[in-house]
């Protein structure tokens, strides 16, 4: 047989939620009942309104919400689109300043092989024009000639044995 459960007055005794709205041996109040489907009360319709309103406030700002993250989408998309054609702007003026810095150091590299063959003509053409003027002298007066190596000899020997002395 089975056991009876344990009663105590912690625990109720009655069931709070009956199945059927009017037990026999209960007096129920009518007003206290809640109306059957068809009536309803002003309450219940400013309820529904206001359950309404809220539904279709929370839709309204989840749509835009959404508009906002579309916005944003689009926004970051152009900012890329913007940052990435400025990124390919700087790389064509780069590869335009290094064309032109090119074309300039070729112009330059040019201008001193220029310039170093001209010095180069010149040093070239004074030597021999030297070389000329010393033939001609040494023709035309070569006891002078004769005088200014020994004259020169003596000096160049003076000078290193001052200078060997200063040494030692």
């Amino acid at each position: 047989m089975a056991e009876p459960l344990h009663r105590s007055s912690d625990i109720a005794s009655f069931d709070t939620y009956p199945a059927d709205p009017v037990e026999p041996g209960l007096a129920q109040d009518p007003d206290r009942l809640l109306p059957q489907e068809g009536d309803s009360s002003s309450l219940e319709q400013y309820g529904a309104q206001l359950g309404s309103a809220a539904g279709q406030a929370v839709l309204a700002f989840r749509r835009a919400q959404q508009r906002v993250r579309d916005l944003a989408r689009d926004k970051k998309a152009s900012v890329t689109d913007i940052a990435s054609a400025r990124v390919e702007q700087v790389r064509d003026q780069t590869a335009k300043l290094r064309e032109e810095t090119a074309k300039r150091g070729e112009e330059w590299g040019r201008m001193v092989r220029e310039r170093v063959g001209e010095l180069r003509r010149q040093a070239r053409n004074g030597i021999y024009r030297a070389r000329l003027r010393a033939r001609e002298i040494q023709h035309d007066r070569p006891l002078q000639v004769v005088a200014g190596a020994a004259v020169a000899g003596l000096v160049i020997g003076a000078v290193l044995r001052i200078w060997r002395a200063n040494r030692a």
